[in-house]
């Protein structure tokens, strides 16, 4: 049967299952990744007042069944209002109230600043793993950049959804200021998206390890077979024949016929198999 050494066979060694694990895994994480920073519902609020659904999001923000508007939009200075309010009779004892809810905050700019740098690193891990799987003769130094690059995507994605769900805990943001009353929000599905993307790409890092593992403390040529699926008696590769011990003429008297291995099919006695009908010789007790 013919063994295929080219691209099928080296995923069948362990360090290329190791490889397309960390590949899949990390093309998923970026893709949630990517899916939760354009989609605005990283949180949500029920106004009663206008009788509507409010998605806010990392750059859109979504009122209802109307045009979303978004982050990079003119008049960022007045989406808000403020005024001025005092207590009785306390003069100089005046503080900002907050009239409407802003759009977007300074750290809805960090978060999303972040997403975008960790999905950058992710992409960039998934080319040096492709990289390190075309150029065996670069692979230690394309994974170690591997490594790198998805331990730094993890880290800067966990402090991203550490720093949204710190902010978004805050009374400013937490609550929607309506007409008449006041909402509060919760976390919608763009929010859950990223968590779960975030989950898969700590496997993708611990992926990542073992193909590091392989890559430096193991040898593994895919081009050899695998000494787990061929018998120890099997010379060379497949597709060539098994060493035998066959019996040779010794010029020993005391010892006639030594055994010696050989695949030269004139050397054998009648030990080695044979399509000539020649009978293997019965050896008694007595005879030695």
């Amino acid at each position: 049967m013919a063994i295929d050494f080219g691209i099928g066979s080296r995923f069948a060694t362990s360090l290329g299952k190791a490889q397309i694990t960390t590949l899949v895994l990390t093309a998923i994480a970026n893709a949630l990744a990517f899916l939760a920073v354009l989609t605005p519902a990283w949180q949500t609020a029920d106004d009663q007042d206008a009788r509507t659904r409010v998605d806010s999001g990392l750059w859109l923000y979504c009122p209802g069944n109307q045009q979303c508007w978004y982050i990079f939009s003119d008049n960022l200075v007045n989406y808000y209002e403020k005024v001025d309010v005092c207590r009785f009779l306390l003069i100089g004892d005046c503080r900002k109230k907050l009239l409407r809810t802003p759009y977007f905050f300074g750290w809805h700019y960090a978060v999303l600043i972040m997403m975008v740098i960790a999905i950058l690193f992710s992409f960039g891990g998934v080319v040096a793993l492709v990289v390190s799987y075309l150029r065996p003769h670069i692979r230690k130094v394309a994974t170690v950049i591997m490594d790198l690059l998805l331990a730094f995507s993890f880290l800067i994605y966990a402090i991203a959804l550490a720093v949204f769900m710190i902010n978004a805990e805050m009374l400013e943001s937490r609550f929607l200021i309506g007409i008449r009353n006041t909402f509060e929000k919760s976390y919608g599905y763009s929010f859950y998206i990223a968590c779960i993307g975030l989950t898969i790409l700590m496997f993708a890092v611990f992926a990542a390890m073992l193909v590091t593992t392989y890559v430096f403390f193991f040898r593994e040529n895919p081009d050899q077979f695998d000494p787990f699926k061929y018998p120890p008696s099997v010379v060379g590769g497949p597709g060539q024949d098994y060493t035998v011990m066959h019996a040779v003429q010794s010029p020993n008297t005391q010892y006639p016929q030594m055994y010696t291995p050989s695949l030269e099919p004139q050397f054998a006695l009648g030990y080695a198999p044979s399509d000539t009908g020649s009978s293997i010789p019965t050896r008694t007790f007595l005879s030695y």
